[in-house]
């Protein structure tokens, strides 16, 4: 069924200009920084696919408030019903989607075989009257109206916070459309006709009226004075007001209580089921906004999956939770950044960040880590900063990335291109690393690094107090074992280190690992371990390499 190619906006709500080509992507998750505009995106496709007549239009959803520059969305589908297709419709209005993912108004060129297409166009104008019609690019054909009977076939709709009326059979739900699509032979004028005598009959009992006796006799007196005799007069309901119209049947529980009733996650949920049915049948497009909302973490990522699997129609969806981003494949993901004129797209190198480092992807600035050692050294970081000057990186909107090694040089780049401000935390022992960085700087990347041919172990066996180092010692025997720490120095007991300058080249070796041996600190527990000794020795260490990398990951911390 219908699936949206390319959206174009201009001058909706806090959108002045935007145009994105979604190619075949039939799940697309928007993510973003709050009021980046991930809402006003679906709520511009409701409105231009709107199968309402009357969408209403204020002031306010012009950009800036500006009336004088009409809001325009556009929005070009293939997989179209073929109603819509027929010459008597928009057949002559059509346009091509070729292989190569090209759109032709010259049907008749060379290269112009493949999907068929159609643009609806929305205007909205100072009048706030909205006009919809099909366009093309074609010079000698004008535009053409398409109806709310026609945008209906499209099957759009949206789950956000106001969805009771998807649990009703009023037009434009998608209940309704499930039965005029699905239920033909249901004669829903009827059955309201006869709910409607059903209910009069049974309200319209005498006796319950009998309280408005006294005043019916005292009514028939003064009726009778005039010469109207109105013996039988009594009290009863208007059948004119007590119509029962399809909006008024609604889904209810086992305790016929009105679905509408139940919890946000419930609602939500069985709006999507009905879409899921209609879609089942004819395919459409889902518009979920928030769609982790009222679920709990197992619930959203099921939905999630099972969104994935639909193979009819489109499904659009805006996150900001982890537990989503996790299931998705990076193929899905889609960034919107406030104020951009289209969205931030992801390739293949992302998957594994994506499973790893979700969280990353809902922040403005990150800190691209070398590997589990920096993650833990930076989360320390984070604990000092809340302990002793009461702010955190989450405030800063910053996230920590594990580039596990062989990913550190591209998800800096990756993360830079995609409008995230980054700063890489990096050793200098590795040769491929180093001579990346010069490229990392020339792209606005803040590097942090230790001194050359230093990993970060090295560094701080070099530049820490001697108590700090034997505690680190100690720390490490108790965690990888006395053979480990003792046979690798070739040292019985902490008491033999006597040269220092040695001592401490050799630890710092030894720590990082070498000659195939494991270092000690290779996790982000142990990293942490090393950020508590580090940054409680803030005020040993002044004019060594460990106090200006602190320096320069505050600085850049503390940079808007």
């Amino acid at each position: 069924m219908a699936k949206i190619h390319t959206l174009k906006i201009n001058n909706y709500r806090c959108i002045e200009e935007f145009e994105h080509v979604f190619n075949a992507n039939f799940f697309v998750c928007l993510i973003g920084r709050g009021d980046s505009g991930k809402s006003t995106l679906l709520q511009a496709i409701v409105a231009v696919l709107s199968p309402s007549w009357d969408y209403r239009f204020y002031d306010t959803d012009f950009f800036n408030g500006d009336t004088e520059n009409p809001i325009i969305i556009e929005a070009s589908l293939y997989d179209l019903p073929s109603d819509l297709l027929k010459e008597s419709k928009f057949g002559l209005h059509k346009r091509i989607l070729n292989r190569n993912n090209e759109i032709f108004d010259d049907i008749s060129a060379e290269g112009a075989e493949g999907k068929d297409l159609l643009t609806i166009r929305l205007t909205v104008e100072s009048d706030l009257e909205p006009k919809w019609h099909v366009i093309n690019g074609r010079d000698n054909q004008e535009d053409i109206e398409i109806r709310a009977s026609d945008r209906s076939k499209l099957n759009t709709f949206i789950v956000n916070d106001y969805i009771d009326r998807h649990l009703s059979w009023g037009k434009g739900s998608p209940l309704y459309s499930l039965l005029k699509r699905e239920g033909e032979e249901i004669d829903t004028d009827q059955i309201i006709v006869d709910a409607n005598r059903g209910a009069y009959e049974s309200i319209n009992n005498p006796e319950i009226f009998e309280p408005f006796n006294t005043l019916l006799e005292r009514i028939k007196v003064f009726a009778q004075g005039l010469g109207l005799s109105m013996e039988a007069l009594k009290a009863l309901i208007d059948f004119k007001n007590f119509l029962v119209k399809e909006g008024n049947i609604s889904l209810h529980d086992e305790n016929d209580i009105p679905i509408r009733l139940k919890g946000k996650g419930t609602k939500r949920l069985l709006s999507i089921a009905i879409q899921l049915a209609l879609a089942t049948v004819e395919g459409g497009i889902i518009l979920i906004d928030e769609i982790e909302q009222g679920l709990e973490p197992d619930r959203v990522k099921f939905l999630v999956n099972q969104l994935k699997e639909m193979n009819r129609g489109q499904v659009f969806i805006t996150t900001h939770s982890n537990n989503v981003l996790v299931e998705l494949e990076y193929n899905n993901l889609f960034l919107k950044n406030g104020g951009a004129n289209k969205l931030v797209v992801f390739d293949e190198d992302f998957q594994g960040c994506l499973r790893n480092n979700p969280n990353a992807f809902f922040s403005r600035r990150v800190i691209v880590c070398e590997g589990a050692t920096e993650v833990g050294i930076c989360r320390a970081l984070n604990d000092h900063m809340i302990a002793t000057e009461k702010r955190s990186l989450e405030l800063g909107a910053i996230s920590l990335v594990d580039g596990t090694g062989n990913c550190f040089v591209d998800y800096c780049l990756k993360f830079n291109e995609a409008g995230f401000d980054v700063c890489a935390f990096c050793d200098s022992d590795n040769d491929t690393i180093n001579e990346k960085k010069k490229e990392l700087t020339e792209n606005g990347i803040e590097v942090v690094d230790c001194a050359e041919n230093n990993a970060i172990e090295q560094q701080l066996f070099n530049d820490l107090p001697w108590d700090k180092v034997t505690s680190l010692l100690e720390y490490a025997k108790d965690t990888s074992g006395e053979q480990s720490v003792f046979d690798r120095l070739s040292i019985r007991s902490l008491y033999e280190l006597e040269d220092i300058k040695m001592t401490r080249e050799l630890i710092g070796l030894e720590a990082k690992g070498k000659d195939k041996k494991k270092g000690w600190f290779k996790s982000i527990g142990h990293g942490e371990e090393l950020g508590k000794v580090w940054f409680g020795s803030l005020n040993e260490i002044g004019g060594t390499r460990l106090k200006s990398q602190y320096d320069a990951l505050i600085n850049w911390i503390d940079r808007e």
